[in-house]
């Protein structure tokens, strides 16, 4: 992948940058026009990014391009899939799911995945950090590490609230963070205080280029879709379940504890509290 990260760009083109980075198996093919309403953006900004990445136009870039593999890729089967179910929707987008964990799979580095597992095993509390359609996925993580008797506990979503959480994070807490489509002011102040204070970050993000992912200490990359298009939260969840397993393995026998102890409390009330 293309270090775009070494370079300053504007929010317009990491919109770019992140493009290209997630679809490099297509950049001998893409004209300017493509990436342009591919972004959102105008041609004239997809003009001037190749100066501020060090080349002179599209052409250039196109040559120094070394990532290129001309090989069958997750979005060509998805073509494929789309031409092949256009009348059947559930058919497209079961496809369209496996094509999103095999991007997920592509991108997200396991150093990271690994680290953040253990990362989270060894810390105080584990806070979590949410918005939007995410509040689900923050919802499983602290549902999944609780019954491994993990302290979790979910950040205020906006505004000066976050103020009063903040205060309440030491340093051996972690601060996991759903990041998805633009870097929010509110994961900017979090970001920011954590650095201060030497606390460990997770990002759970669907961007590949974006400031946050070099202040985060860990990122884990999860593919959602296009641009534009729908986000399926099919690769997220399966990220969040893969991390809980290996927390829980990663913790050992102990981790069971809570389990046992809720199993025996549902066969002691079992006749007050029937399972519905």
């Amino acid at each position: 992948m293309v270090p775009f990260d070494a370079y300053t760009l504007t929010k317009s083109q990491q919109m770019i940058a992140d493009y290209i980075s997630k679809n490099n198996h297509l950049v001998p093919y893409l004209t300017e026009l493509d990436i342009a309403r591919a972004c959102s953006v105008s041609i004239a900004t997809v003009s001037r990014f190749w100066s501020a990445v060090g080349h002179q136009n599209l052409k250039s870039f196109k040559h120094s391009f070394k990532d290129y593999d001309g090989t069958i890729t997750p979005a060509k089967k998805m073509e494929s899939a789309v031409e092949k179910y256009e009348h059947t929707y559930l058919n497209h987008m079961f496809q369209s799911s496996i094509g999103f964990i095999e991007e997920t799979l592509k991108h997200l580095s396991m150093h990271n995945f690994e680290q953040s597992v253990e990362t989270i095993s060894q810390s105080a509390t584990i806070h979590i950090y949410s918005s939007g359609p995410a509040n689900g996925l923050a919802s499983l993580l602290q549902f999944r590490l609780r019954r491994f008797n993990v302290q979790v506990t979910t950040l205020a979503q906006s505004g000066h609230e976050i103020y009063e959480d903040l205060i309440h994070i030491g340093s051996k807490d972690t601060i996991v963070l759903f990041g998805f489509v633009h870097f929010s002011p509110e994961i900017q102040v979090l970001l920011d205080y954590a650095s201060k204070r030497m606390i460990k970050t997770i990002l759970l993000t669907d961007l590949l280029v974006s400031p946050m992912v070099n202040q985060a200490t860990y990122v884990l990359y999860t593919e959602r879709g296009e641009m534009g298009e729908f986000h399926s939260m099919v690769a997220p969840t399966a990220l969040i379940e893969s991390l809980v397993v290996a927390v829980g393995k990663n913790i050992g026998p102990s981790a069971l504890d809570k389990l046992h102890e809720l199993h025996t409390l549902r066969k002691t009330y079992s006749n007050k509290l029937p399972k519905k």
